[in-house]
This record gives structure tokens, C-alpha cells and sequence, in this order.
């Protein structure tokens, strides 16, 4: 018996090994790991020969995808083969020559797979929800609520929102109860919402600030709202969840959620969105306001790469604080 072979096929099923990666990476990496194989097979490579794959196998595969897509999307590919590699105890033989390639690959890459630039949600995309969904309804209450709690608290809405609606799918380990929001820390009742699980720190979970805000768009009076209105009250309730006409309980979904918002700002004649929109939109809103950027970042939990990756409408917060620093100067010197 090859002990060798035995301890990798036991290592590539551990539920350990399977939760170095989110849920959602893992199937990308399926899908990205059968793209290499069927590679193989076209090339008529042994099985032998695939895993560990040689250097100058993986520079031939990323090579084929060469002016096909983003360079960016071809380093997600190399990522879920050397996953596949990790996962069978395999050696992963990418080196010099790969980088070299991959960065000619990423300098090939053809303008039309250059995603285009999201717009972020702005406060004035949260009135028009206001104004315009019910907020006496249980879905339409559960919506704002969320938006307003994205918005402000810079979320991905996978980590308050679900992808499947029937509440028997609620995991109180990855999704926020109403135990997860803390009572009001400050005169005007701001508030810190627990985050089971993040992208990031995964199981490790991380806390947001949702800070009471002027106006119709107010976080915190929207989730009491909702929370009234769903009846979401027990300590174990889904925070994103919503009570249907026939009494039964049901998780937002971030599908449900992008429907009903991209309903009200269509008719408004608003381009589509999508749900990343909101995080960035809270960042970029924060900045307009002259939140100093590393109070964004701190409440943003963004890396630094991120956070400069994601700023949005930088022209405009350029404007604003350099013409701020001018006035500034100005008035020092009228002195």
C-alpha cells in the first residue's frame, strides 16, 4: 500500500484543507481546475504529468489564454490549479518562467475583457429607495434596512444576506442573528453589528460600526424599523430575514435584495448595479465628507491595495480636500 498516496487522498477530503477556502472559491476553483484538465486532454498530457504539473506545462496552459481574457483572470485559473496541487499534497513547480508569462499575459490583455469601471451606490440612490419602497411592507422594510446598514457600515452583502431564501438554510455561524447587533454605544445610538463570518478573517468573524445618520436614510432608525415590523425579536433570529403574508419566515437573499433596489433605480432611469456597489458607494461617500481616509479604511476593513483600488470618484475627492487645503491657507495667510 503507497502510505504516500493514502495520507494525500485522506488530506484532499479533510474538512480542514476545504475550509482554507470560502465556499464560493472553492466551486470558481472547480470550474477553473476543469478548464486545465480539459487543457490536458487536448493536449493529450498523462495523467502523470498533470499533477504536479511541470513548469513549462503550466507557462503552455497560461500561454493558450493569452489575449483571450484579463491577465488578472488568467492568475485566478493558475490560483485554483495550485489549489488543486495543495489539496493532492502535490509540489507546485511554478517559478520564474511562469511569473514572466503571466505578466505578458497580463499586458496582452484585450480591452474588451476589461471589466468596467462599478458605480457606486450613493446617499442619494438610499432616498430614492426610501422614497419609493414600502416601508410598511416586510420584504421592502427588510430591504432598506440592509441597504442603509451596507451603505454605512461599507458591507458585502454576502455577509449579512444569503444565497438560498428558505429559512431552514439560515447558518447561525456564518450569517448575523439579532444577537450579533450591540446595544447603542453613544448618545445618538450608533451601534456595533457582529459579523460571524467575513471574507477575510473567515470564521474568525470582525465587528462594523453602523453610525446614526442625518435624514430619511438613517441606518439605525431602519433597523428598528425592520426588526419591529419582522418581528425579529429572539436572540437566534436571522438579522436579514423577512415574514411572508402566510407567516412563514424567509432570508433575504443578496439576489432578492439587488432585484428590489435595481426595480426602484431602473424606473428612475438609473443603470443596473450590483451588490459590491454598496461598500464602495459607503467608502466613497465617507471620503466626499471628509472623513480622513484612514478612518475609512479602519472602518471599511480594507487592505491597503483594496481600498486604493476601490476608491471611487477620486477626481472629485481630490477636489474637494485640496480646494478645502486651499481655503485653509488662504484664510491663515488673510491673518
Amino acid at each position: 500500500m503507497d502510505i504516500s498516496a493514502v495520507v494525500a487522498r485522506i488530506m484532499a477530503t479533510h474538512p480542514a484543507l476545504q475550509l482554507a477556502w470560502a465556499p464560493a472559491t472553492r466551486k470558481r476553483y472547480d470550474v477553473s481546475v476543469r478548464e486545465f484538465t480539459a487543457f490536458c486532454d487536448a493536449q493529450r498530457v498523462a495523467d502523470e504529468e498533470r499533477l504536479p504539473a511541470s513548469e513549462m506545462l503550466l507557462a503552455i496552459f497560461t500561454a493558450s489564454l493569452v489575449g483571450q481574457v484579463a491577465g488578472t483572470t488568467i492568475g485566478g485559473k493558475l490560483a485554483a490549479v495550485r489549489a488543486w496541487h495543495i489539496q493532492n499534497n502535490q509540489p507546485w513547480q511554478g517559478a520564474t518562467l511562469l511569473q514572466y508569462v503571466l505578466k505578458g499575459a497580463a499586458n496582452a490583455t484585450p480591452s474588451s475583457s476589461v471589466q468596467k469601471r462599478r458605480q457606486p451606490v450613493t446617499a442619494e440612490m438610499l432616498q430614492e429607495l426610501h422614497d419609493n419602497l414600502d416601508l410598511a411592507d416586510h420584504l421592502d422594510t427588510a430591504v432598506f434596512a440592509v441597504a442603509t446598514v451596507a451603505f454605512y457600515g461599507q458591507l458585502r452583502l454576502g455577509e449579512v444576506c444569503t444565497s438560498k431564501e428558505e429559512y431552514t438554510a439560515f447558518n447561525r455561524a456564518t450569517s448575523p442573528s439579532r444577537r450579533h447587533l450591540k446595544a447603542p454605544h453613544s448618545q445618538a445610538g450608533s451601534r456595533m453589528l457582529g459579523l460571524p463570518w467575513t471574507k477575510v478573517k473567515r470564521a474568525k468573524g470582525d465587528e462594523v460600526a453602523i453610525c446614526r445618520q442625518r435624514g430619511d436614510t438613517d441606518p439605525i432608525n431602519a433597523l428598528e424599523r425592520h426588526m419591529q415590523i419582522n418581528d425579529i425579536v429572539q436572540e437566534d433570529t436571522a438579522l436579514a430575514s423577512y415574514c411572508t403574508l402566510r407567516g412563514t419566515r424567509k432570508l433575504l437573499t443578496v439576489s432578492r435584495f439587488m432585484k428590489r433596489c435595481n426595480e426602484i433605480w431602473m424606473a428612475a432611469g438609473r443603470a443596473r448595479h450590483t451588490g459590491h456597489c454598496f461598500r464602495i458607494g459607503g467608502t466613497t461617500h465617507y471620503l466626499l465628507h471628509n472623513v480622513p481616509p484612514d478612518a475609512v479604511k479602519l472602518a471599511g476593513r480594507w487592505s491597503s491595495d483594496a481600498f486604493l483600488r476601490y476608491w471611487r470618484q477620486l477626481d472629485v475627492v481630490t477636489t474637494v480636500h485640496t480646494e478645502l487645503l486651499h481655503g485653509r491657507e488662504s484664510r491663515s495667510a488673510a491673518r
